[in-house]
């Protein structure tokens, strides 16, 4: 029975260990994508369609066959000023006619299952760090029509805001744009895009990793909108690490279901409570605040695989995870303000994206209780038998992104 015991540990830990392998590593990229692409379509009071897009510079400017840090090529539209590579809007200005064309080939726009002709409107530049705020459409446009640096900025830190226009388009047809940009990069495997319709009905969203291919059918009725809001809500759950980790060392730690639920509780309050104060702007707006949330995400992983490990019952308490969901809601509430909301915050649309939040995490705690119930039983021994090997792999796993984000944030990079 004991040699049974330890097998069932090793194959769960070899299993997880497994799973956790399948995540793509982050790369090292010469643009961020710790920030997502985000696309806003709107209809102008011209009567046009405008595109208004945000990405890295380098995404939009740098050829396809780009060898990431290795590369020893001049970028296009570069300049070298001493030891730093930057990139001159005067340069831009001055190579217009390429500039445009770059950023037309890179976007293709379909209406009605036709290509349609893009112009190009109006571009700025911003240094990632000053770079105004594109979350809504509003916010975009307002961006796109403020003055921008003239000086030169480096180039793979450089934010690329872009309009383009469709004289003949329409919100009410069905509409996809496609943009093989990076198809060709390694970091685009962790790269997001958001892509927003807005009409006067609401907004419509999609969400994807890797290159751009976003289709809408037009016009959605309000509960279809909600439904949608919904299922996003639900996507942040499980398609997330860093929150699914959490869920389940707080599912492994408890001792009972009773536990368990109380637990779940307090770090679901926690986390409803600073998703809804972060959408409604009762949050820091400085440029550190986004990365120290997910930074204070992935270390409490950390901690409480630990305290798992280190048989600290004492720091997995109901206020400890009420502490952690208010500062993981912050996390839900940067991802919720890009992906759904435009102007005002939308109070249903708010209640639709935490209820499918909600439903998701309760469905994770459904499927994992009766797995931990088989696994207890299978252990006879001791339950920590095999629940410490699987919180070591989540604190061990969890610890690589912290390392991780602090080499993003510093800049510091092993290649």
């Amino acid at each position: 029975m004991r040699i049974l015991n330890r097998s069932a540990c090793a194959l769960l830990a070899i299993v997880l260990a497994a799973c956790l392998q399948a995540i793509p590593d982050r790369a090292a990229a010469h643009f961020s994508y710790s920030d997502p692409r985000v696309v806003h379509i709107i209809e102008t009071e011209a009567g046009e369609v405008a595109i208004l897009v945000r990405m890295p510079a380098p995404l939009a400017l740098l050829p396809g066959d780009w060898q990431g840090a290795a590369d020893t090529r001049m970028p296009p539209f570069g300049a070298r000023v001493g030891d730093e590579i930057v990139l001159d809007p005067q340069t831009l200005r001055d190579e217009e006619a390429a500039f445009h064309q770059l950023l037309s080939e890179g976007l293709t726009v379909w209406s009605d299952g036709s290509p349609q002709n893009t112009t190009i409107g109006r571009t700025k530049l911003w240094h990632d760090a000053d770079r105004p705020t594109f979350g809504t459409a509003k916010s975009a446009s307002k961006t796109l029509d403020r003055e921008a640096p003239q000086t030169p900025l480096p180039y793979f830190d450089t934010t690329l805001d872009v309009e383009f226009l469709i004289a003949d388009g329409s919100l009410t047809s069905p509409l996809r744009i496609t943009s093989d940009l990076g198809q060709n990069f390694q970091a685009m495997e962790q790269f997001g895009t958001i892509v927003k319709l807005h009409w006067d009905g609401g907004t419509e969203t999609r969400a994807m990793i890797g290159v751009l291919d976003a289709e809408f059918e037009g016009v959605v009725a309000p509960l279809q909108r909600l439904v949608l809001i919904a299922w996003i809500g639900a996507e942040h759950i499980y398609l997330g690490f860093d929150h699914f980790a959490m869920i389940l060392l707080i599912a492994i730690a408890a001792i009972s279901w009773r536990q368990a639920l109380l637990w779940a509780s307090a770090f679901t309050i926690g986390h409803v409570v600073t998703l809804a104060a972060g959408l409604y702007g009762y949050a820091p707006q400085a440029s550190w605040f986004i990365p120290s949330v997910e930074l204070l995400i992935v270390l409490s992983i950390v901690a409480a695989g630990l305290a798992i490990v280190l048989k600290l019952p004492h720091v997995m308490n109901w206020p400890a995870l009420f502490v952690v969901g208010l500062i993981h809601g912050y996390g839900f509430a940067a991802a919720a303000s890009v992906a759904l909301f435009a102007g005002e915050v939308d109070a249903t649309a708010l209640v639709a994206f935490a209820l499918g939040l909600e439903l998701c995490q309760l469905a994770v705690y459904l499927a994992i209780l009766p797995i931990i119930i088989l696994l207890d039983r299978m252990v006879t021994s001791n339950g920590l038998r095999w629940r410490m090997p699987v919180a070591l792999v989540l604190a061990g796993a969890a610890s690589v992104s912290v390392l991780q984000q602090l080499m993003q944030v510093t800049g510091f990079s092993v290649a």
